[in-house]
């Protein structure tokens, strides 16, 4: 059985110049996207996978984007998805259990979706693993609509992060943290520049440090608890 977490990390501010396309100019815009409610401008750089089985309180990626009316205030009832490309779709292991709706399209790709609250905020907590490197693997879009083909692209993402990276015969994860992920992990932090990997950048800030560890290491050898195929 498969499992693992996947999240986002970043916190990102946009003017109200930034209008979305299908989410009518009056009705909404983008205000700021932020992961594990840090304040920070960093632009993420990729799409990170947390496996689920961590020490409580567990460190999550967690997304939290706020959507505003063109005159400021918090937009309620727009949807906002996070859709996976069709590659990224096939190549990661999925939770069973997830953190908000989800559903797959008829070309075989993957979407999650929320809607604002009154506070106008939308959250995602995407429970799956693996590592992935693909321009597009990953998409967040706004819209009017339960359908997201016809909501706009606000961000994309070309590389998705996973602590689980590692499983039988070359598998890209198994639904565990082990020794396995352990021994490609010390080679990307150890290794430098020549040896850095994606694969183990967990706060997307483009580097593998000791930071990356810290969060490594409250989720190695703890028991599964994601059971979906």
């Amino acid at each position: 059985m498969k499992r693992a977490v996947l999240f986002l990390c970043a916190f990102l501010f946009l003017a109200p110049s930034a209008v979305l396309g299908q989410c009518d100019p009056a009705e909404c815009f983008v205000a700021r996207l932020e992961f594990n409610d840090q304040t920070t401008i960093t632009e993420p750089v990729r799409f990170v996978v947390v496996p689920d089985n961590g020490p409580p309180p567990q460190p999550r990626a967690s997304w939290k984007l706020l959507v505003r009316n063109i005159s400021g205030d918090p937009a309620p009832g727009k949807y906002v998805f996070v859709v996976f490309s069709q590659a990224a779709t096939s190549a990661l292991c999925w939770c069973a259990h997830q953190y908000q709706p989800s559903s797959v399209l008829p070309d075989g790709r993957r979407y999650f979706w929320n809607i604002t609250g009154a506070d106008g905020l939308a959250y995602f907590q995407i429970s799956a693993g693996g590592c992935w490197n693909q321009a597009g693997s990953v998409m967040m879009k706004v819209g009017m609509t339960a359908y997201p083909d016809e909501a706009v692209q606000y961000r994309t993402y070309s590389s998705i992060a996973s602590m689980d990276n590692s499983g039988p015969g070359g598998a890209i994860c198994d639904g565990a943290v082990n020794t396995a992920d352990l021994q490609k992990y010390a080679i990307a932090h150890l290794g430098g520049a020549g040896q850095y990997s994606t694969c183990h950048d967990y706060n997307a800030d483009g580097l593998v440090n000791t930071v990356d560890f810290q969060i490594y290491a409250q989720h190695h050898l703890r028991a599964a608890a994601c059971t979906g195929p």
